[in-house]
């Protein structure tokens, strides 16, 4: 059973947003797999829940090196965060647009709940 300190799960929330934005695809995946062993949920709120790893791959299919992420905040207590960000479609002026999202890690596994204004 996989335990993360809480500065494992912050470097980990602000890693992912880094290879995000810099199109580094595979360390961002490597850093998933590294903390996410086991099953990754993934759900959109308003929608149900989707098998993590498969929307991993359509959320980078369908936005990376389009949308910028800026942290704006990172709690973690125990083994649950939650972020605040700003979401900025590149190259577009476009204004920005807030998301919250909430991770809760669960021994190997790990659920991860967006909310986003925009539609998905």
């Amino acid at each position: 059973m996989n335990t993360r300190t809480s500065e494992d799960i912050r470097q980990f929330l602000h890693r992912q947003v880094e290879f995000w934005n810099a199109g580094r695809k595979q360390e961002m995946f490597d850093a998933f797999h590294a903390i996410v062993p086991g099953k990754l949920s993934i759900e959109y709120v308003g929608i149900p829940p989707l098998e993590g790893w498969a929307a991993l791959e359509d959320m980078w299919q369908r936005f990376a090196g389009k949308v910028h992420i800026d942290v704006q905040q990172v709690m973690v207590t125990g083994q649950e965060a939650a972020c605040y960000h700003h979401n900025t479609t590149v190259g577009e002026g476009s204004p920005v647009r807030p998301s919250i999202e909430l991770y809760k890690f669960d021994g190997d596994d790990l659920q991860i709940r967006y909310f986003h204004v925009a539609k998905i």
